[in-house]
């Protein structure tokens, strides 16, 4: 092959060095002179034709000579639909089909594939059937560019499927033909008369290569062929019309020398057939990429063209690198390099005679104009969705810049954008679309019936793989050989001869007929394919002495690779270990400084700080230094694994958004992490939009809206997952209340992963986590990011309100069991966008890119009513979230927990209210656990009548004092409820206790009474009665009368001492009175006891009486 291109490139060689080179014999060229002026005055003048035939109605030509045109005489035509007749009639494969499109010559506009075309009796249309979608260096022949291979799986550097089959090569040569020829190509540019020598040369060499091409297999001898076939028919007509200006001895010289050489490249490459016709094909078509002005791309000179940032609201506004200045600017789209742009200088005025023989001084020394370089405005992947409106064109990447585009007519918008879209589909996602007005109409179809386009059996295996590989799951994908088949592929059991199972898989044909889809072999025929395999799921299917059962389709996903797809760059070659490698910022405790508690996370505590950020690299010591403000979230020593986290920070660092919060980096204290991340202005959007919610217009919402979607859909390209994603989770850069600037987001680090916590915390969760989340939290992936967006677009609409704010998790739970749906705005398309958002079946929730498309339709419709009506909620007042608890001090600890005063601030303006915060010292899920989850449901009943707890754990350090004449009591931590039948409740944990509080029933039986609580209230009156001195605290009075000693010693001691009828003595300047109440409480039997009735009573009496009041407090 490399022989047979060489081969064909020295001809062509030769032709360029030698045409224009006098010839030594000129008595010869004299000779051959003369032979040419006679055969023209010999030669007879054609007459006419009679009359051109009249078009009527649509035609579709060729640019094969012998493929009868197609035509249409009335009715509706798709032109998709065209497409694929006009591909049947040249014998193109549905792969390659996708490449082609419909031309019209005369306004110089391509048709997208949804344009319907009306035909009647006064349709008077000619199109052309021409590929369009272009890739330069397909064929591997240029050294300097990557070769554009199509994707598969065993695919290694430059090797590749190939572009095209030989029906589309043969039917692209014949194109390239008639473009050369009648300068539909223009020739390149040329700056001196050397280079348009060589121009000229090379278009000869062309001509060469055409004329072999065309010889090939006729088996003409070198005369007959030089006899046959003239160069004339085969050079731009540009380029004969200037031979023909020549002189006749000029002219007659380069007819004879290429005949020459026409004949020599005959005789040494066609009859020894060292050059097929597919190499000529090739090198004609390779050599057009670089004789030619941007072959196979498209240029575009609109109105006006320019580029916008996204906080740039006016649409009037000058973009950052066009509009707004006057200049003229050119568009280029290309298959490798996207989208680009380029200012077109203005010609200077200049007087009628200068400007003609400016002109003229063109024509003969070329054009020395320096163009203005190309420019790139984005690559096809960087694209998230397109807007048309009019003659107006929106293209928006994925940072939310635009470029703004105004043609002259919407037929020129239509066919700019669906060039955009088409090469979209072919390097980025063979099934979706980044405009609704130029959307296929089959891949409309395809992602509602979940059906694939024509992709190999090996790409369709390959990603039954991927999703399992379980029996009976199956794929639909249309035929890569057959227009109107569609394979249903179906993993299966085999059972081989030595009894083993292993697995395989079985296409069954589906067959599109007039009516709908039929499986071929059975009588089953449906309108639709998902009735098709609605019907066949739970149903057997007989294979070659197999049945099989369909399970579950597996429809499209967003960006998967299959032969669909162009690889137009060369692909990293990443390690297989590199996903599990860490990547971050490593960040010196001595560089932050904590500052106030900002609130809690998932077992992460947040702090305002400050990090000094170092100008070097190193962490060397440096001077220059600049303090920024941050958020650092701070995660205990709790956490148990601790490289998931760090698996998932590293993945979030390399990440690079605008609308993503930055991550400065790790910072690794103790047993403690700390998070370093960009801290935010206004904070979480809910708590922002809680609190304003009478400013939020449809438009800032739905901002707000298409900058999350946005940065989702980033980190879907990506393949990366979130988590988490919410309205808390979202920070809020910019507030966007004025009218000039508009609201701007960054979505915030998920920090701790599900994958790390407990069921009832993925519970507690709900509805923000996806429901496959909470059966299985490790088989998270990109579609658990679309559910999340899907409730957080909800919460949007409500203006920050939390969904099931008034169920528990038990409740939680069963609204997933049930498949629930949350209440819908009434907004209906914004309703049908958030319930395909939380379809629970991840495979049928939309690409990212399709929901920010959506979103910017919705928005562009102005609805009345965005939010809807806000749902009511009963607030639970027992009910505070931890987030908004912002740490004041430490108020004390005890052997598990720890007691903290916090601000509970949920409208972040400091106007909260103080709370006492009692918490584990670990987030473990031992016993302390559910003890402290008991005691959270204790004091959650107090708020009712007619309790029956007792506390056990009554002691002077419970009492609370919330001023001089209040106390309340706390520290439910041991309280039980007795049962309205029982008297007591027997204990059976062992956890420790108060011995010293507790009455001798509770340390011998273990058994609780209400008058247990009696007791123990006798014991905290003793410590009020010594202030609560240490020296005379309970514990040390009883350790000094029956001596110290360690364990069950000093429980039987004193289980004694108590038996014996010992007591606590009156304490110090306690008057008898009130010493006589405690040992009222303190008799040995419960039913002897004082009751609180009696207590309250007798203590109301002595507050009343001015007398005993006097007695009480003398001392």
């Amino acid at each position: 092959m490399k022989q047979k291109a060489d081969g064909t490139c020295r001809v062509c060689v030769c032709v360029k060095k030698s045409l224009f080179r006098g010839s030594a014999d000129e008595h010869s060229a004299l000779m051959e002179v003369g032979r040419q002026i006679l055969g023209k005055l010999q030669r007879r003048r054609r007459s006419p034709q009679t009359s051109a035939m009249i078009l009527q109605g649509l035609e579709v030509h060729f640019y094969l000579a012998d493929t009868q045109q197609i035509i249409h005489l009335k009715g509706q035509h798709l032109a998709e639909q065209l497409c694929i007749e006009a591909a049947k009639r040249l014998g193109l494969s549905p792969l390659c089909s996708s490449l082609f499109a419909l031309y019209n010559e005369t306004s110089r506009t391509w048709f997208p594939p949804n344009y319907v075309f009306h035909v009647d009796e006064t349709t008077r249309l000619r199109l052309h059937y021409r590929l369009r979608f272009y890739f330069t260096n397909w064929h591997g022949t240029s050294k300097d560019t990557h070769v554009v291979v199509r994707h598969s799986l065993k695919r290694t550097l430059n090797q590749g499927t190939a572009l095209l089959d030989a029906p589309s090569l043969t039917y692209l040569y014949a194109q390239c033909q008639y473009d050369f020829q009648s300068g539909f190509a223009a020739l390149r540019r040329f700056h001196t008369q050397e280079e348009a020598q060589q121009i000229e040369n090379e278009c000869l060499g062309m001509a060469v290569i055409a004329i072999s091409h065309d010889a090939i297999g006729k088996n003409l001898s070198a005369r007959e062929l030089a006899k046959k076939f003239k160069y004339k028919n085969y050079i731009p007509l540009s380029l004969n019309h200037s031979i023909s200006q020549r002189n006749l001895l000029t002219r007659m010289r380069i007819s004879m020398i290429f005949k020459v050489f026409l004949e020599e490249f005959h005789d040494k490459t066609i009859l020894n057939s060292s050059v097929s016709k597919h190499d000529l094909k090739v090198k004609y078509i390779s050599t057009m990429e670089t004789l030619t002005t941007h072959f196979g791309s498209e240029v575009y000179e609109p109105s006006s063209v320019s580029i916008h940032e996204e906080d740039q609201v006016p649409p009037g506004s000058a973009g950052k690198s066009g509009g707004g200045d006057g200049a003229r600017r050119r568009l280029l789209v290309s298959g490798t390099s996207g989208i680009m742009w380029q200012t077109v200088a203005p010609e200077p005025p200049m007087p009628i005679l200068q400007r003609k023989k400016s002109k003229r001084n063109k024509r003969q020394h070329g054009d020395v104009t320096n163009e203005a370089r190309w420019t790139t405005f984005s690559d096809f992947h960087e694209i998230t969705y397109i807007v048309i409106k009019e003659a107006g064109v929106t293209v928006y990447r994925q940072d939310n810049r635009r470029m703004e585009v105004h043609f002259s007519s919407r037929e020129e918008a239509l066919s700019f954008t669906s060039l955009i879209d088409g090469y979209f589909r072919l390097t980025v996602d063979a099934h979706h679309f980044l405009c609704t007005e130029v959307a296929p109409v089959s891949v409309e179809t395809n992602l509602r019936e979940g059906c694939h386009g024509p992709i190999s059996t090996e790409y369709a295996v390959h990603k039954l793989k991927q999703d399992g590989y379980e029996e009976g799951m199956f794929i639909l994908h249309w035929s890569c050989s057959q227009y109107d088949h569609v394979l249903l592929t179906v993993i299966c059991n085999e059972r081989d001869f030595t009894g083993e199972i292993s697995k395989s898989f079985k296409n069954f044909q589906i067959e599109r007929t007039e009516s709908g889809f039929r499986l071929c072999g059975t009588d089953l025929e449906k309108p639709t394919l998902r009735e098709l395999t609605d019907r066949l799921c739970g149903h057997y299917l007989n294979a070659e002495n197999i049945s099989l059962k369909l399970a579950r389709g597996c429809p499209p996903q967003p960006r998967e690779l299959s032969n669909l797809l162009m690889v137009t760059r060369p692909e990293s070659a990443a390690s297989p270990s590199l996903k599990k490698q860490f990547f971050f910022r490593r960040i010196n405790k001595e560089d932050i400084e904590q500052a106030q508690h900002l609130g809690k996370g998932t077992r992460t505590n947040v702090y305002l700080g400050l990090l000094r950020q170092r100008s070097d690299e190193d962490n060397l010591i440096s001077f220059n230094t600049e303090d920024v403000n941050v958020a650092l979230k701070v995660i205990g020593a709790g956490l148990k694994d601790v490289s998931i986290f760090l698996e998932t920070v590293s993945q979030m660092r390399q990440i690079q958004h605008k609308h993503m919060a930055h991550l400065y980096g790790i910072c690794m204290h103790g047993m403690n992490i700390i998070m370093v991340e960009e801290f935010v202005e206004h904070g979480p959007l809910d708590v922002f939009m809680r609190a304003h919610h009478a400013d939020l217009t449809p438009s800032w919402k739905f901002q707000v809206a298409e900058q999350l979607a946005s940065v989702l859909s980033y980190l879907e390209d990506k393949k990366l997952v979130h988590g988490y994603v919410c309205t808390k989770n979202i920070l809020l850069a910019k507030d966007g209340l004025d009218e000039i600037h508009a609201p701007f987001i960054k979505l915030s680090n998920p920090g701790v992963s599900i994958t790390t916590l407990s069921r009832e915390e993925c519970v507690d969760r709900i509805p923000w986590i996806a429901p496959e989340c909470v059966k299985n939290p490790k088989v998270q992936d990109v579609a658990a990011d679309k559910w999340g967006f899907g409730t957080t677009l909800w919460e949007i609409c409500y203006n920050g309100e939390v969904p099931l704010r008034d169920k528990k998790c038990a409740e939680k739970e069963r609204f997933y069991e049930a498949e629930g749906t949350l209440v819908i705005p009434n907004c209906s398309e914004l309703a049908e966008l958030i319930t395909q958002c939380m379809n629970y079946d991840p495979m049928k929730r939309p690409f990212f890119r399709a929901i920010v498309r959506e979103l910017d339709r919705i928005k562009e419709q102005n609805p009345a009513m965005v939010s809807g009506s806000v749902p009511v909620h009963e607030i639970d007042p027992s009910l505070f979230e931890s987030r908004f608890l912002k740490k004041i001090r430490d108020l004390g600890e005890g052997h598990f927990g720890k007691v903290e005063l916090c601000l509970y601030d949920p409208l972040g303006d400091h106007s909260g209210q103080m709370v006492a915060v009692k918490s584990l010292k670990s987030e473990s899920e031992g016993p302390e656990s559910s003890n402290l989850r008991r005691e959270i449901n204790t004091m959650r009943d107090l708020y009712h009548n007619n309790i029956n707890y007792i506390h056990r754990d009554l002691a002077a350090r419970n009492v609370l004092v919330e001023s001089e004449m209040l106390v309340k009591i706390g520290d439910f931590g041991l309280t039980k409820s007795i049962k309205d039948n029982e008297e007591y409740y027997t204990v059976r944990e062992e956890q420790d206790s108060p011995v010293y509080w507790y009455a001798p029933e509770c340390l011998i039986h273990r058994k609780f009474y209400k008058a247990s609580d009696v007791w123990s209230f006798g014991v905290t009156l003793y410590e009020l009665m010594t202030y609560c001195d240490r020296r005379l605290s309970p514990p040390e009075m009883f350790l000094n009368m029956i001596g110290r000693s360690h364990g069950q010693m000093t429980m039987a001691r004193l289980v004694k001492a108590l038996e014996e009828g010992w007591r606590l003595r009156c304490p110090p300047s306690c008057p008898d009175i009130v010493y006589t109440q405690m040992t009222r409480c303190w008799a040995r039997a419960p039913e002897e006891r004082v009751d609180f009735k009696s207590l309250i009573k007798e203590f109301e009496r002595l507050l009343t009486s001015r007398d005993d009041l006097s007695v009480l407090f003398s001392s």
